[in-house]
């Protein structure tokens, strides 16, 4: 391979990589400015309810934020900043940005009462499972515990468990 190949073929990565990124922010740009209340009538007790999984959404999606620091990144592809973290909101799955992103859609398309916009939020969970499925391909060739890891977490909703697969967690975690 020609250092020429090389770049083509770290540029077709970043291309899929920030294709993901682009259609993930079309369809939550739906979600934000979709139809409202066309659908279903969206009476104080679901504004509440959906109020709730908004704030839930926002501090997992600002917890994993913190545990990832410098690896913190919207492209799915590694950027070498950071080891695999799997402590915080990683101790319980592989991907908690994914799993706030769609708790904050889902309370969105709650408190939306359209099926425009709860369409889109399927979409958008469709969306994740496929990015999170190439995602983790590269994870596993840039971490060499990954599929360990993988095996023994939940890729976005967590489960209950008794300790984490990989050893005790540290304070805070």
């Amino acid at each position: 391979m020609t250092p020429t190949d090389s770049n083509r073929d770290a540029e077709r990565l970043n291309i899929v990589a920030w294709t993901f990124v682009a259609i993930q922010a079309v369809l939550l740009a739906g979600i934000v400015v979709g139809p409202r209340d066309e659908t279903w009538h969206v009476d104080e007790t679901i504004r509440g309810g959906g109020l709730v999984l908004f704030a839930l959404g926002v501090a997992i999606g600002l917890w994993a934020a913190a545990r990832l620091g410098r690896g913190l990144t919207p492209s799915p592809l590694p950027n070498g900043q950071v080891e695999l973290v799997t402590l915080g909101p990683y101790r319980w799955v592989r991907h908690p940005m994914y799993s706030a992103v769609m708790l904050i859609a889902a309370a969105i398309a709650i408190r939306a009462g359209s099926i425009a916009v709860v369409t889109q939020v399927i979409a958008l969970v469709a969306l994740f499972n496929v990015k999170a499925r190439w995602e983790e391909g590269w994870l596993a060739a840039t971490f060499s515990s990954y599929d360990a890891y993988m095996a023994a977490t939940p890729r976005f909703v967590p489960l209950l468990r008794r300790h984490h697969p990989l050893g005790p967690t540290a304070p805070g975690g």
